[in-house]
């Protein structure tokens, strides 16, 4: 689902040139001067002059998605997550869950034989991230109180894949070393020729709720100032 607070705009085609074409977001609660439009990266753009765009086409602002970012960021994420708090994730023995858990959750999933396939067409997003800062970003996505579901897959040895319940609307610029798994994703206890996939942080009724893309990628900006080498290094082949 898309933040209703903003609004999606890039220049029209032909107005400049195509390179040039970034997606901005502007506020909606914001006014300016008659006939243009703020973005928040701090940017005017005339009104005669833009389209607006439908979530999850073209590449987007860096700076305009980082203010939003930041906008957004929980005032407590400093603090340690209370146990009895209602917005925790108490998701019980991880090996109970299974396909009628989840069907029971309402998660968008399907089973073939001994396969249970997550469906990522829709709202629902994986990304996988370096083991070591995955676990920082647990870290942080806790004390955030965005407590994620989190899973290992032999498909991806060197990663751990972060399950996310609400797409942003526009592509995120997330770092070469974390990539978003498309199509489907399989999940727990689903026995692949490489081994098993196993829950590293199980899963809860409320954790695609908790847990939204955006919350996802302002843990990860957060938790690569732990280890800035990741920003960088080559995904494995």
């Amino acid at each position: 689902m898309a933040d209703q607070s903003v609004m999606l705009v890039r220049y029209r085609a032909g107005v400049t040139g195509e390179t040039a074409r970034t997606v901005h977001l502007v506020s909606l609660r914001d006014r300016c001067e008659t006939g243009m439009v703020g973005t928040l990266c701090g940017s005017l753009m005339s009104l005669e002059l833009i389209e607006t765009v439908a979530p999850g086409r073209g590449m987007p602002c860096s700076e305009c998605v980082i203010r939003r970012l930041s906008a957004m960021t929980p005032a407590a994420e400093q603090q340690q997550v209370l146990q009895n708090s209602p917005d925790s994730c108490e998701s019980g023995d991880a090996g109970q869950v299974g396909v009628a858990t989840y069907e029971a959750w309402g998660w968008p999933i399907t089973q073939h034989c001994d396969q249970i396939r997550l469906s990522l067409d829709c709202e629902v997003s994986a990304i996988a991230v370096p083991i070591p800062l995955s676990i920082e970003l647990i870290h942080i996505l806790t004390a955030r109180r965005c407590v994620p579901a989190v899973l290992a897959h032999p498909d991806f040895p060197e990663h751990h894949v972060v399950l996310a319940g609400e797409r942003y609307g526009v592509m995120l610029p997330w770092p070469p070393t974390v990539h978003e798994v498309t199509g489907v994703l399989m999940l727990p206890p689903t026995m692949t020729p490489r081994g098993p996939i196993t829950w590293i942080q199980p899963p809860c009724k409320d954790s695609l709720r908790l847990s939204r893309e955006i919350d996802v990628f302002g843990a990860l900006r957060a938790a690569l100032k732990s280890f800035p080498a990741a920003a960088s290094s080559p995904l494995p082949t």
